[in-house]
């Protein structure tokens, strides 16, 4: 029962992370989307005309590699802070761990010497 408690739980903390992680690359996506119009914007603001296609091609380019180098930032971030949950997961595990090991000692010392017959 416990152990099936335990499994629902992981289960649902896994996919509140998926979640979270989808939600947090999806912001990425849109930001670099943003951006890319905007400059785009500039450019043609800037040159009073309208991009040519060798210079939409290299605008698309440029764009691209900015997203691959949010995209690649903002997994780093992901790994470091699963990295960092379980880190504290581990921690306050042994912690627990420990706290239930100190106990049973403590009942092992409270039990009465065992009879050798």
């Amino acid at each position: 029962m416990e152990l099936e408690q335990w499994q629902r739980d992981f289960d649902r903390r896994v996919e509140e992370g998926r979640c979270e992680i989808r939600e947090r690359i999806e912001r990425v996506e849109q930001r670099c989307k943003e951006a890319e119009e905007a400059r785009r914007r500039e450019w043609e603001e800037l040159k009073g005309r309208v991009m040519t296609a060798q210079e939409k091609q290299e605008h698309r380019s440029d764009g691209f590699l900015r997203l691959l180098a949010a995209m690649t930032n903002e997994y780093i971030r992901i790994a470091r802070s699963i990295g960092e949950d379980m880190k504290r997961e581990f921690a306050e595990s042994r912690a627990e761990s420990r706290a239930q090991s100190e106990a049973l000692m403590r009942m092992f010392d409270r039990l009465p010497p065992l009879e050798n017959d």
